[in-house]
């Protein structure tokens, strides 16, 4: 009998960790050998006293003390651990074979570094890992042989179609983008918009500042960067397409014109479950997509003027140096002040446009080699800009 696959699963209280969860007890029930060693939460800790309960993981760590002595009360037999380092910990454990890094933000950085120093293969959901810190993720592969595996939709897809063709004969890789809740919204609507417009995405159901991001297509521009750095393609043969129906999720153009394109229902299980079980492909028991009822699938060009932090990302990207982990790090507190109802949407794009306009005159460190600590203290100094830009909204 084969040996159980050990799993540990940073962000398990979110969007993707609970999802996770699900696609994990799906795959039991279907006879395949999965063990959750490990969970990480951020603050909620009520939810991960349940997921304890479901999968009795060895380890599980939380942000908060409070909430870690709470759980430490409740399950005497599982090692608790606190404070931001946790996820990491857990990341490095010996008898891990898979990390899912669902982690939101920044702070996912250091468990993936952590994974693939360790040889691990990592399942990222956990976008920042790449976007603000591509160069380091890519020398702890190259040194250390881990493999990453992606779970989003639209790179799972990328990833599927390249597996149908060489690297060199490879054109083109064309992301599809829903366009989010305010793709038909008239400009001085879309300026004034709220966190509970946001909310109501048209195709999937997410977390809060990916809802956001995706609003903005600040989400679509990460995605952009993760392809460059996951498939060593350069930008310029990246693009984005507007897909309302989100049935598409990537597709591939080849050099003999061919394109080959993955497609499923809007259903994050599915890209999980493949992360999980690459190269395998198992029964995921979920609904079929049902071609025959789709009826007309659309496509349009994406217009960068209606989504200005969409060209802001890039901009970043191609700045190089820690450019983007200030954008990053400002995207983090302007979603946040928007979830607060501080700002509103508008303030979105002009907050990451400063944020950016400000670092390319008091940092521009772009003839230097990225680093952990480079990355923590652009970080810091985005953060404190973003926290402090004030918006007229005469």
């Amino acid at each position: 009998m084969s040996r159980s696959t050990n799993l540990v699963l940073l962000g398990s209280t979110g969007s993707i960790g609970v999802q996770a969860l699900d696609v994990v007890a799906r795959l039991r029930r279907a006879g395949k050998a999965f063990r959750v060693v490990g969970l990480s939460a951020h603050t909620n800790h009520e939810l991960l006293a349940e997921q304890i309960e479901a999968v009795r993981p060895r380890v599980v760590s939380l942000a908060t003390g409070e909430g870690a002595r709470w759980l430490r009360d409740r399950f005497p037999d599982v090692q608790v651990l606190e404070g931001d380092g946790g996820p990491a910990e857990l990341a490095a454990l010996e008898e891990v074979d898979v990390v899912v890094n669902a982690i939101v933000g920044a702070v996912g950085l250091a468990a993936t570094l952590a994974a693939l120093s360790r040889g691990r293969t990592v399942a990222l959901a956990n976008k920042e890992s790449l976007v603000i810190g591509g160069p380091l993720v890519r020398a702890a592969l190259e040194r250390h042989g881990g493999r990453l595996i992606p779970v989003d939709s639209e790179h799972s897809a990328l990833f599927q179609c390249l597996d149908a063709g060489r690297k060199g004969d490879v054109r083109r890789l064309i992301l599809t983008a829903s366009g989010g809740p305010f793709l038909n919204l008239d400009p001085a609507a879309r300026a004034s918009a709220t966190a509970e417009d946001a909310f109501r995405h048209p195709t999937w159901s997410m977390g809060r500042r990916i809802t956001v991001d995706s609003a903005t297509l600040v989400n679509k521009a990460f995605e952009v960067i993760e392809a460059h750095i996951l498939f060593d393609v350069s930008y310029d043969r990246v693009s984005v397409v507007i897909h309302p129906e989100s049935i598409v999720h990537s597709l591939v153009e080849f050099c003999d014109g061919s394109i080959l394109a993955q497609a499923a229902t809007p259903d994050m299980r599915i890209p999980i479950q493949y992360a999980l079980t690459y190269p395998e492909r198992v029964d995921t028991g979920l609904p079929r997509l049902d071609v025959a009822a789709l009826g007309c699938l659309e496509f349009r060009r994406l217009d960068e003027e209606q989504f200005p932090a969409f060209a802001t990302v890039l901009a970043a990207a191609l700045a190089g140096g820690s450019a983007l982990v200030a954008v990053n790090a400002a995207d983090e507190v302007l979603v946040g002040r928007f979830l607060h109802g501080d700002i509103v949407y508008g303030d979105l794009a002009i907050g990451l446009a400063i944020t950016l306009d400000r670092w390319r005159t008091e940092v521009a460190d772009d003839g230097r080699p990225l680093d952990l600590l480079t990355v923590e203290s652009a970080d810091r100094w985005a953060r404190s800009i973003a926290a402090g830009l004030r918006f007229d909204h005469r």
